[in-house]
């Protein structure tokens, strides 16, 4: 990244270096695994050969070893020292014959291993130190003793005082059902031998073969790297420009493309193409730039214009003190679609109005600035609330080519005697606070949201507020404000954050304590949906001095 004062950071390290270090590393991970491969194979081969050797062994010693032999052995002295030095001298003679070390029968008695036939190297012989009859083979291996118990064929590398060996164990069961196990030994030293030749010649390849491919490597790095790094200078100048072409430049990339039949011509191509479409994307974005801003300007003045539509003198009746009324609106985009309205119809009654338009945005704003004019003119001009939603919803319904529709929750308050007279037309049902702090909701009577058809009649219901209580009417951003996990807040949470909010009581306490309930349990998800809240406290009728 560039400085401060413009200056390109220095690069310690470029492509050229990297691309060899790869080389570098890729050929010696390549001669490891073909060392290791190699030394497998051969080790592989030898194995096998070694094991047939062996199997054919036992073979061997099963038939030298006489038929009922075996059967006689029940102890130390079940075999005369001449039965069993004859037997041995066959066994050492076949042995050190055929190259093996040993060849043997062993016999388990208890959790004893015990030798009951073997051969005996040549040294031994001379020495006179060959292992006698049924001596005890305390440092016996571990798969020894397991073809004893399951009688299966084993193979098996290990060493003990006698050397290191590859061995095999076959165990036999005699006519008496007695088991006996015959082996035979290898010596490995010559194996090991073998496989060190192998990985030196193994080891002499691989480094050849990393000689030639970093030979090779630092010519195709060299061509690859000398053109990039012309392309990465006239990059630079380019951003330095502001992205402004210069013709020699251009004209030297344009030599990279034609005289380059690889990727790195296609990339200086590419490159003398995207900043034609870079150049002309500048200009587009600078109107694209412009208009939003024209857009957003707009916006923002619909949202003025929008909410000085609404209600926001608070309180709105200072010198009355038979009522107090708060609303808020919070649109989830800079426009949207919730709606509140209040006024008085005359010196004892208070109309007010909660909706929520379909959608957000501005036909949304645009269908609710419509709604709202609508109830205040057709209000005034008396009716019940049933007759009053009637005419409204037939003025929507007509000619509603965006095929729009709005909830409604409206009501008429008379302050003499707090009775209400409400009609729904599809909306969230309120919540009325009682003085006491209980908290109700208020039944709902099915009715159409407006603007759907024309001609639907609407009914109109009744209950009475008593001094002291409270009505709050809310849209469906509050009750279906999603938290963590998707989480709904749900009309309980809204009760009970009403039963918290009725300990200090006003109109402005109750509606702020609500929607602050909401924040704090949706936290940092973004608000889905508009919010809006009206709250009328009815303080009880005023009495004349």
């Amino acid at each position: 990244m560039a400085s401060a004062d413009g200056a390109q950071r220095i690069r310690r390290f470029g492509l050229k270096p990297q691309l060899l270090l790869l080389l570098l590393v890729l050929n010696l991970v390549s001669a490891t695994i073909y060392t290791a491969v190699l030394y497998g194979t051969d080790r592989s081969e030898i194995i096998s050969g070694i094991d047939g050797r062996l199997q054919a062994a036992v073979n061997a010693a099963r038939e030298i070893i006489p038929e009922g032999y075996h059967r006689q052995i029940a102890g130390a002295g079940s075999i005369t020292p001449g039965e069993y030095q004859a037997i041995q001298q066959r066994l050492s003679r076949f042995a050190n014959a055929s190259g093996f070390i040993y060849v043997y029968s062993y016999m388990k008695f208890g959790k004893e291993i015990r030798t009951v036939a073997t051969s005996a190297t040549p040294k031994e012989i001379a020495g006179g130190t060959q292992t006698q009859f049924f001596r005890l083979y305390d440092t016996a291996p571990a798969k020894l003793y397991r073809s004893f118990a399951d009688g299966r064929v084993r193979f098996d590398e290990y060493s003990d005082s006698f050397g290191r060996f590859r061995s095999i164990y076959m165990p036999v069961t005699g006519t008496d059902g007695r088991v006996h196990v015959i082996g035979a030994d290898i010596d490995l030293a010559r194996l090991d031998q073998r496989l060190h030749d192998a990985l030196v010649k193994s080891i002499a390849i691989g480094i050849a073969l990393f000689a030639v491919s970093m030979a090779v490597g630092w010519l195709l790095v060299s061509r690859i790297v000398e053109p990039l790094v012309r392309l990465t200078a006239f990059t630079r100048n380019m951003e330095n420009r502001s992205f402004q072409a210069d013709a020699d430049e251009m004209a030297a990339v344009r030599q990279i493309s034609r005289s380059r039949g690889d990727e790195v011509g296609s990339l200086a191509e590419a490159m003398a193409g995207m900043i034609a479409r870079l150049q002309r994307y500048l200009v587009e974005v600078e109107e694209a730039t412009a208009a939003r801003e024209r857009v957003e300007g707009e916006l923002s003045a619909a949202r003025d214009i929008q909410i000085g539509m609404l209600p926001r003198k608070f309180p709105p009746f200072p010198g009355r003190k038979d009522l107090d009324v708060f609303a808020l609106l919070e649109p989830a985009k800079q426009v949207g679609g919730d709606l509140y309205d209040y006024f008085l119809i005359d010196e004892n009654r208070l109309f007010f109005v909660v909706g929520d338009v379909s959608g957000k945005g501005v036909p949304a704003a645009l269908f609710m600035a419509m709604t709202t004019t609508l109830f205040k003119a057709h209000a005034m001009t008396g009716g019940s609330t049933g007759e009053i939603m009637a005419r409204v919803n037939t003025e929507l319904a007509r000619d509603n080519a965006a095929e729009m529709f709005v909830t409604i929750f409206a009501g008429v308050l008379d302050v003499r005697t707090g009775t209400v007279e409400y009609s729904d037309g599809g909306h969230e049902a309120p919540f009325i606070v009682r003085a006491g702090g209980a908290v109700e909701r208020l039944e709902k009577h099915q009715g159409m949201a407006l603007g759907v058809f024309e001609d639907v009649p609407y009914k109109t219901g009744h209950f009475t507020l008593g001094e002291g209580d409270a009505l709050v009417l809310f849209t469906d951003g509050v009750s279906e404000a999603t938290g963590a996990d998707d989480e709904l807040y749900t009309t309980g949470r809204i009760a009970g954050a009403l039963a918290e909010a009725r300990a200090e009581f006003s109109a402005r306490r109750i509606a702020e304590g609500l929607v602050e309930n909401v924040r704090g349990f949706v936290g940092a998800v973004p608000q889905s949906d508009d919010i809006a809240i009206l709250t009328v406290c009815y303080e009880g009728a005023q009495i004349s001095v």
